[in-house]
């Protein structure tokens, strides 16, 4: 190995240089003797590391301190927290996107916001109790600062989202890995980083760029939000209803609401669902496992990963976060996650529809402005914000529901068929709830098994005094033009009706048919 220094930046680089930065980052991983009779050069171009030493002590400090923040989970998430709080605080934008806009920083609620949005809740509740037969919860409404939904939402996103970090830094661990293996002298499954595993070095690095963009895609969440149900999952805490002030002012302020108004529908929405997900227990855990069952089986679009790895810096973190998830992750589906992601839209449209019923009936006649409100909900919800897009294209998963339309005219239907106590009844099991293709057709609650005066009508028959005599001549035949009669609907009708009548006529026309049915004939076979 030569010790000429390195041409082409700054300073010149000699080798010594590069295995100092080497070693720095890699530490004790690094097994003695590794690098020696490698061509550090060739290394050093293909992994774009500068050639200014101080620039590369830099980097060295950086990726050392990357990997050890990182431990053994597939997600840097120490970093992505940090880069969540930034981001929810405005000091770090999504990139290539505008800069966030809204109340800057990340304010604390002050003590007149969490008044206001605390009497907006109790009068939400008294209006919500009557149209509603599960409990209104009672906890008292939690008022957040962007911050704290951070720290309160993240125990629910990890279990979520790191089954996509694991196979992702897999991913694109395999994809530098095999850049750099074609170097020839300095690749290879012979490549001694670090500890003869090259792999696991670059998976981390896989899982750092996984971390950089939900960090990015969580905190901008967290400026948008302005409950822990707004997607239709429950996100905070359990049986506690929570809103952000300050993104509750900017949602008033954008679209002109009415604040009072737009406080009391924004609480009745957050506790409808917090009392859907309280008395429904197995909704919520049937939804999370249901995003973890998808991201299980995520897939990458291999070639695009490999075109993304080709320019990577990964000397400069810096860089990393400046990447936008479209130019990283490219996903790709199979049928059974089609079906799945449908049946999970479908699920969350339910649960969005049933809100939407509930908090209208609620709140018609009682809200100015209540219609505007809820379109305002409704475009936000089909368009999705710059937020919950990067989440989407960065977990492969879009946490949007479909058909909810279809499905609020389904549970207005099982209301007047079956009224509150029945439709809040189609949450005791999922099998109780309609499917994909329901909705997709013409929506049609359940109907019931038999009319009220069907049932009435049951109540009055009565048994023959003499049973057992009833039930000898009934087996041997006797009196049975006095017996009731089926009708092709599957109904009874008396002897001697129309009906029966028109059965006996029937009857007659086919034995015509078959050559009659007389006695003659009978003995005759």
């Amino acid at each position: 190995m030569s010790d000429a220094p390195i041409p082409g930046g700054p300073g010149d680089m000699d080798e010594e240089a590069l295995k100092r930065f080497l070693k720095e980052t890699f530490g004790d991983a690094l097994p003695e003797g590794a690098l020696d009779g490698l061509d550090l050069s060739a290394l050093a171009q293909q992994a774009n590391l500068p050639q200014d030493p101080a620039q590369l002590r830099a980097a060295a400090a950086q990726m050392q301190s990357m990997f050890a923040a990182q431990g053994d989970s597939p997600v840097n998430w120490e970093m992505a927290e940090d880069i969540a709080r930034r981001t929810a605080a405005g000091q770090a934008g999504i990139p290539g996107t505008p800069a966030p806009t809204g109340t800057p920083g990340d304010p604390g609620p002050t003590d007149a916001a969490t008044s206001e949005l605390r009497q907006a809740a109790q009068v939400a509740r008294l209006w919500l109790a009557p149209v509603i037969s599960v409990d209104v919860p009672s906890t008292e409404l939690a008022v957040y600062g962007r911050g704290t939904w951070l720290h309160r939402t993240l125990p629910r996103w990890k279990p979520i989202v790191e089954p996509v970090a694991k196979y992702m830094a897999g991913a694109i661990g395999e994809a530098i890995a095999a850049q750099m293996g074609e170097m020839g002298e300095f690749g290879g499954a012979d490549m001694p980083i670090p500890g003869g595993d090259p792999a696991a070095m670059m998976e981390r690095v896989g899982g750092t760029m996984f971390g950089v963009q939900f960090g990015h895609a969580i905190g901008s969440l967290a400026r948008e939000a302005a409950g822990t149900t707004d997607l239709g999952l429950p996100l905070g805490r359990d049986g506690e209803p929570a809103l952000v002030a300050a993104n509750v002012e900017d949602l008033i302020a954008a679209h002109s609401l009415d604040p009072g108004a737009a406080r009391i529908f924004l609480a009745a929405r957050e506790i409808a669902h917090t009392a859907l997900f309280a008395s429904t227990p197995w909704l919520g855990k049937a939804l999370f496992s249901a995003i973890e069952d998808y991201s299980r089986g995520i897939t990458l679009d291999l070639d695009a990963l490999d075109e993304m790895v080709r320019d990577l810096d990964l000397s400069d973190p810096q860089a990393m976060q400046a990447r936008r998830p479209e130019e990283m992750f490219v996903f790709t589906r199979r049928a059974s996650q089609e079906r799945a992601l449908e049946e999970l839209a479908t699920t969350l449209a339910l649960i969005e529809a049933w809100v939407d019923h509930v908090t209208t009936r609620a709140l018609d006649g009682k809200l100015p402005e209540l219609e505007a409100m809820r379109e305002v909900l409704r475009r936000r919800r089909a368009s999705g914000g710059p937020a919950e897009e990067m989440l989407s294209k960065t977990v492969g998963i879009e946490l949007r529901p479909r058909r909810v339309r279809e499905a609020l005219s389904w549970w207005e239907s099982v209301l007047d068929t079956e009224g509150e106590t029945g439709r809040e009844a189609k949450w005791d099991h999922p099998d109780l709830l309609p499917t994909p293709e329901v909705l997709s057709g013409r929506p049609q609650a359940p109907q019931p098994e038999a009319s009220q005066v069907e049932v009435e009508g049951l109540a009055d028959v009565a048994l023959p005094e003499d049973f057992d005599a009833e039930l000898e001549k009934l087996l041997s035949g006797d009196g049975q033009e006095q017996a009731p009669r089926e009708d092709e609907q599957g109904g009874l009708h008396e002897a001697g009706t129309a009906d029966d009548e028109n059965d006996r006529n029937d009857q007659t026309d086919q034995d015509d048919e078959r050559g009659g049915t007389s006695p003659e004939g009978d003995d005759e076979r």
